[in-house]
């Protein structure tokens, strides 16, 4: 349950969307996609200053304790923007499974310095809570002494090149087991080619690497770990949706054809009308599922499921429509709709995709 008040809630959206306005601009999303962090190293800076990292860590340990609502609200910030920071890795999926999994003293320390902005986590592996598994990877975790070693090599580890910790998962047998590596000279990173320049994916080769194993892990709360990821990256393509759509309508009241607005056809008309549909059922259904996962409804699978692919779906209808209704222009790298296009199939794959999720989701109401 969030202990942010909705006075505060509104206040931190309000505050934290003006900023992107005025500093997170497509000039500066283009030159952190080329940094070799990947991102505007002070956005996220900013965004601990702000309390935003530790949106969903307790006060116990820093942060400010907020709710699935209050993430998705950030997330959809960050969304409008395609802001690509390590958000749902580092705050969400990571903090949640230290915050369960991780032995007190280290818990501690690791969840103070994500609050901070002084450490981020990088995600792979396979396992329920890992938004890209790898299921050919040949990583292994053995006792060496009284610590854990790992070795092998994993790919599809988004923002691995900069992170300080990675978190990898193992399913063998149905069972799941996890371990927090600390980016090390026994560990290396290879950049991997993507169809999303923001999307900084990687290759990791671990020898004899020292690691933590999680502790106590249980498939319950694997399972909420899993929600709240699939909820958060709901939350951001429910964002940008938006934001692509609302790029288009500019469009549309500012070129002229014919000597009138193109906006102003009845056959564009219709397909904005169709488009709108898209956003609002996309920021719906993001909204419901984090609601749902806030009041701990036993339906809240059931709502993540159908925020995960109404707003994969939306996402992908609207930036591939956007282009159509540039009149082609966005295909080009230098149009900001091609940016949203790019990400909006990168985001198609995360944490399963949409016939996985609408599958499950029918099921589920067909149990009810």
């Amino acid at each position: 349950m969030s202990q942010i008040s909705d006075e505060d809630r509104q206040a931190l959206r309000d505050g934290f969307s003006r900023y992107l306005e005025a500093e997170a601009d497509q000039e500066k999303l283009r030159a952190g996609i080329a940094s070799d962090r990947g991102y505007d190293n002070s956005i996220w800076q900013q965004m601990a200053e702000m309390g935003l990292l530790g949106i969903a860590i307790s006060e116990d340990f820093d942060g400010v304790g907020g709710g699935a609502t209050d993430v998705a609200l950030v997330m959809e910030e960050v969304g409008r923007k395609l802001v690509p920071v390590p958000f749902a890795s580092t705050c969400v999926v990571a903090a949640e499974m230290i915050a369960r999994f991780v032995p007190d003293p280290i818990k501690q320390d690791l969840l103070q310095k994500i609050a901070a902005g002084q450490l981020t986590v990088s995600i792979g592996g396979t396992g329920d809570f890992v938004s890209l598994s790898d299921d050919g990877h040949s990583l292994s975790a053995e006792l060496s002494g009284d610590s854990w070693v790992m070795n092998g090599q994993v790919s599809f580890v988004s923002h691995a090149g900069v992170a300080d910790y990675h978190l990898l998962g193992l399913k063998e047998d149905g069972v799941d087991s996890a371990y927090l590596v600390t980016a090390s000279d026994a560990v290396s990173a290879e950049r991997l080619s993507t169809n999303d320049p923001a999307q900084r994916l990687f290759t990791l080769n671990f020898s004899d690497a020292e690691a933590i194993k999680l502790e106590d892990m249980d498939a319950e709360g694997i399972n909420q770990v899993r929600m709240r990821g699939v909820a958060a990256v709901a939350a951001e393509q429910a964002g940008a949706t938006r934001a692509i759509f609302d790029i288009t309508m500019e469009y549309l009241r500012t070129r002229y054809q014919f000597g009138r607005p193109i906006g102003s056809f009845q056959a564009i008309k219709h397909m904005a009308a169709d488009l709108l549909v898209e956003v609002e059922s996309g920021t719906s259904a993001a909204l419901a599922a984090a609601k749902a996962l806030d009041s701990g409804s036993s339906s809240a699978e059931k709502f993540v499921s159908l925020a995960a692919f109404t707003c994969k779906d939306a996402f992908r209808t609207v930036s591939a429509q956007a282009i159509q209704m540039h009149g082609g222009i966005a295909y080009t790298e230098e149009h900001i709709a091609h940016l949203y296009w790019r990400r909006a199939r990168a985001g198609l794959s995360l944490f399963g995709s949409s016939d996985e999720h609408r599958e499950h989701y029918l099921k589920s109401r067909e149990a009810a």
